[in-house]
């Protein structure tokens, strides 16, 4: 259960926005975050949320769908490989956004056709990003070290699209530089249709805990719609962590990599109705080859199977074997037999102390 905690705060309640969204904007926001199947939601992670993932967790039943970082100088430069990263699947059940970063409002701006060409709901700028080749430029979690200038830049981005725009970002730039509550109203004022917050700092990237009082104190402050992330790797603590903090939706990053059901329990299905985890292997595979080449489609493949085998038994010697695989019948055979094997045993449990995925992805 969360603790809600009072932060002593010491700073000046200039920070605190004083701006009403004006009818037309508030309806928007309201029309948005209110179009969401459900407030559990697949959070954007690089490398990994791609058409072929979110199409997966659209059919799993993920609230909102958002992309893995894209940048817009490579739509604007016209690379076939970010363009591919922008396309949305057909009649998607969830709200589909494409996460961007730039150096210039003007890049975003222009890359932000792409984007709506594509059928994407809503553009999310990246503001949390702690990548070093990502903040040099002044793009991700950069942004945040100055909340009057991000004010401006998201500003001209929302005057400039014609998408709703969304955030997301970190709590700040270190435990000394928390802007987060700075940045919210910059988001607000700019006319933002929600924030997304990952629980930690740029110095922290993926140490230590996500602070989710922190979160809650935002969310008690904000005038537009907050979204949660950080460290949910279990249904109860995404249930728990959305109606304890009171934000509007979570979301969930490494959690669902382990438990692509997550949304599912989430929302109160029944695991006897559940798909086989070689049912939903197979489908991931089915998704892969109408996007990707043999060599990528077994790239990806056997990153999804080490995830779903992760705790059991047998799982770290199934994991070095994979790389000895060479087609995709003998990786999903070997698949069906570790399954076949484990399957009297319960879902292994995904403990907070438990290093998975540490280099990132909520």
């Amino acid at each position: 259960m969360l603790i809600r905690l009072k932060r002593k705060m010491n700073r000046p309640n200039s920070f605190v926005s004083n701006y009403k969204a004006t009818p037309a904007e508030q309806s928007l926001r309201e029309r948005l975050i209110n179009s969401s199947r459900n407030p559990f939601w697949l959070a954007p992670m690089a490398g990994i949320t791609d058409i072929c993932y979110r199409q997966l967790m659209d059919e799993m039943g993920a609230g909102v769908l958002i992309s893995e970082l894209v940048s817009a100088k490579g739509l604007l430069y016209n690379s076939g490989k970010t363009h591919k990263m922008i396309e949305v699947h057909p009649n998607p059940k969830s709200l589909v956004g494409i996460q961007l970063f730039g150096e210039s409002e003007e890049d975003i701006i222009d890359a932000a056709h792409y984007v709506k060409e594509a059928g994407a709901a809503f553009v999310d700028i990246n503001l949390g990003c702690p990548v070093k080749k990502v903040v040099k430029k002044g793009c991700g979690a950069a942004l945040m070290r100055d909340p009057a200038y991000l004010e401006k830049f998201l500003t001209k981005i929302k005057r400039g699209i014609e998408l709703p725009l969304t955030v997301k970002m970190r709590t700040g730039w270190s435990h000394d530089e928390l802007t987060i509550h700075e940045c919210v109203a910059a988001a607000d004022n700019s006319g933002c249709e929600w924030v997304a917050i990952h629980g930690r700092t740029r110095a922290q990237g993926y140490e230590g805990k996500a602070d989710w009082d922190l979160i809650a104190e935002v969310k008690e402050r904000a005038r537009l719609p907050i979204i949660g992330n950080g460290d949910i790797r279990t249904v109860d603590q995404a249930q728990g962590l959305l109606n304890n903090s009171g934000v509007d939706a979570v979301m969930i990053g490494r959690g669902a990599l382990r438990n692509p059901w997550i949304f599912k329990e989430c929302m109160g299905f029944e695991k006897k109705d559940f798909e086989e985890p070689c049912e939903v292997l197979g489908r991931y595979l089915e998704l892969l080859r109408t996007k990707y080449d043999l060599r990528n489609t077994m790239i990806f493949l056997r990153k999804f199977a080490s995830w779903l085998v992760y705790g059991y038994p047998g799982a770290a010697a199934f994991r070095s074997s994979m790389y000895h695989l060479i087609t995709v019948d003998e990786l999903t055979q070997s698949a069906r037999i570790f399954f076949e094997r484990v399957s009297h045993l319960p879902q292994p449990k995904f403990e907070s102390s438990e290093v998975f995925m540490a280099s990132g992805h909520g």
